[in-house]
């Protein structure tokens, strides 16, 4: 929604103008009466004018695209019209977003019936879910008695998703057989491979169900027959990436904190994983627990990512009770990854927790003493292998290969030898979306 509203600048003129009046009545003169119409004429055009802008005037929005990944670049174009009788003699457009690394505000001017156009962009710099939006326009006449003020009230929520890493073999799947597939080999647990149908029985969970197949076959005499999926064994079983934002351990700053190293960690660690087909899933907690069931295909890794990218260091809970918290959703044969920096022993009774149910641990150590804290992790890497849990330890300047090319946003040009100039890479084409437009109301 667009509003405006049109205020002046500074009662003088209307003292002035009132004081005037006064003298013009009680001491009436032609120099007194030609002051008063001089600055009640400047008043009225004053008004006026931004009167007109605030119905001519109106601006439109359109970004390229509707999410990026940390060293995208994101771009916008602004269209500004002005179909009044007045020229824009100088416009302010104050943009609130706080995405990190950008600003969008401007000043402009521009003629009677006429469109200026101009495009902005920044780099992305920090993952998270940030808001673009409110915006403000502000204008004058050229007088500096009034300023109308145009306010566009829409938010519009844009996503920085985590960057994707390429990363060495740091987890081993360990489910009953290698490789992915089917085994044939029916599971009581729930897994992604829903292999066939049967009647109900007691005892079968309500979210087992297959509703199509009841539909379907339930008519006649079987009206109250019900039908549930079962299960193959997943022959490699899932994979659960645990998280642990504790607000106590992290350390660094930035870009160089265990923060966003785990991060990191856990998108790139979820990127490999569905890539060779299988099964992810991701438990973390930053304000309330976030659980995502494990699954597969290109759309869980979105899934993942856009969980990721709003996930800070602000949980009030110790990984132990996040291990506890995974216990009732974790079957047999799968695989847990822990990335955590914490050096406290209490957690690793939780993986033995996890053995227990045949969950096959590898804990990811992020070294904060590497990034400031006086922490030592030595006993905690003797206690998993005491425990036979494989453990791998990074710590700051580990090098972050990024898989993922960066999204080309114009193309290149560079010019030969003879003065000709070429495309050198052409970048993607324009897609450009709508994101806010259309003229004002008055408020």
């Amino acid at each position: 929604m667009v509003t405006s509203s049109v205020r002046i600048n500074s009662r003088l003129p209307l003292l002035a103008a009132a004081v005037l009046l006064l003298f013009q009545i009680f001491s009436p003169s032609r120099a007194v009466m030609f002051m008063l119409v001089l600055l009640l004429a400047l008043l009225g055009a004053a008004y006026v004018w931004v009167r007109q802008l605030s119905k001519g005037v109106y601006l439109e929005r359109q970004r390229r695209y509707g999410w990026a990944q940390v060293g995208d670049t994101i771009e916008e174009r602004w269209i500004m019209h002005n179909e009044s009788w007045v020229p824009v003699l100088w416009a302010e457009i104050y943009e609130k977003s706080d995405l990190v690394g950008y600003n969008a505000s401007r000043a402009v001017g521009f003629g009677i019936r006429q469109s200026i156009r101009w495009t902005t962009s920044g780099t992305c710099q920090r993952r998270g879910v940030y808001t673009l939006g409110p915006l403000t326009i502000t204008m004058g006449d050229p007088f500096g008695l009034f300023t109308v003020q145009l306010r566009y009230n829409y938010v519009d929520t844009f996503v920085v998703y985590p960057p994707i890493a390429a990363l060495p073999p740091l987890v081993t799947m360990r489910g009953s057989a290698r490789g992915s597939g089917r085994a044939n080999v029916r599971s009581p647990d729930l897994t992604t491979n829903a292999a066939a149908v049967r009647e109900y029985a007691p005892g079968d969970a309500l979210n087992r169900i297959h509703w199509r197949t009841t539909a379907r076959r339930t008519t006649g005499e079987n009206e109250d027959d019900f039908y549930v999926k079962e299960f193959d064994l997943e022959p490699s079983g899932d994979l659960w990436i645990i998280l642990d934002m504790d607000a106590r351990l992290h350390a660094g700053e930035g870009l160089e904190s265990t923060e966003e190293y785990g991060v990191i960690l856990a998108a790139s660690l979820a990127n490999q994983l569905l890539r060779e087909n299988h099964a992810v899933g991701l438990i973390t907690y930053d304000e309330k627990p976030i659980i995502i069931a494990p699954q597969k295909g290109h759309q869980q890794l979105w899934e993942v990512l856009r969980a990721l990218s709003g996930v800070h260091a602000e949980s009030p809970i110790p990984l132990k009770e996040l291990m506890e918290m995974l216990e009732p959703a974790a079957g047999r044969g799968m695989t847990a990854a822990v990335i955590t920096p914490s050096a406290e022993a209490e957690w690793v009774e939780g993986l033995t927790m996890l053995l227990r149910r045949g969950i096959h641990p590898t804990a990811i150590l992020l070294d904060a003493q590497t990034f400031g804290a006086e922490v030592d992790l030595r006993g905690i890497r003797n206690a998993l292998a005491d425990l036979g849990v494989p453990s791998h330890t990074i710590g700051k300047g580990f090098r972050f290969q990024q898989i993922v090319q960066r999204r080309q946003q114009r193309p290149e040009y560079k010019v030969l030898g003879t003065g000709r100039v070429i495309v050198a890479s052409p970048g993607e084409p324009a897609s450009w979306v709508p994101v806010v437009g259309g003229k004002a109301r008055e408020s």
